[in-house]
C-alpha cells in the first residue's frame, strides 16, 4: 500500500463514519405516527423545532457522501495508474 492509498483510506473511514452518524441522527418522516401518539406539531414552534439542525444534518450527509464517492474514485484511479 502506498501513501496515497493509506491517506485515502483514512479519509474514506472518516467520511463513512460521518455519513453514518449524520444519517442516524436525522428524523424520519413519521408525521402520521406522531399525530396518533398525541404530538403537538400544529403550533409554529412544533413545526419549526430543530429545522435548522435537521437541514444541517441533511447537508452534512449529502456533502460527505459526495466526498466519499470522489475519494473512492480518486484512490482507485491513482492506485491503478501507479501500478
Amino acid at each position: 500500500m502506498g501513501v496515497i492509498e493509506v491517506i485515502g483510506g483514512i479519509i474514506l473511514l472518516v467520511a463513512a463514519v460521518i455519513v453514518i452518524v449524520s444519517a442516524m441522527l436525522q428524523e424520519g418522516k413519521q408525521g402520521a405516527l406522531n399525530a396518533l401518539a398525541g404530538s403537538n406539531e400544529s403550533s409554529y414552534l412544533g413545526k419549526n423545532k430543530n429545522r435548522s439542525f435537521q437541514a444541517t444534518l441533511v447537508r452534512v450527509t449529502k456533502y460527505f457522501g459526495i466526498v466519499f464517492m470522489v475519494v473512492t474514485l480518486a484512490v482507485y484511479f491513482i492506485s491503478a495508474a501507479l501500478k
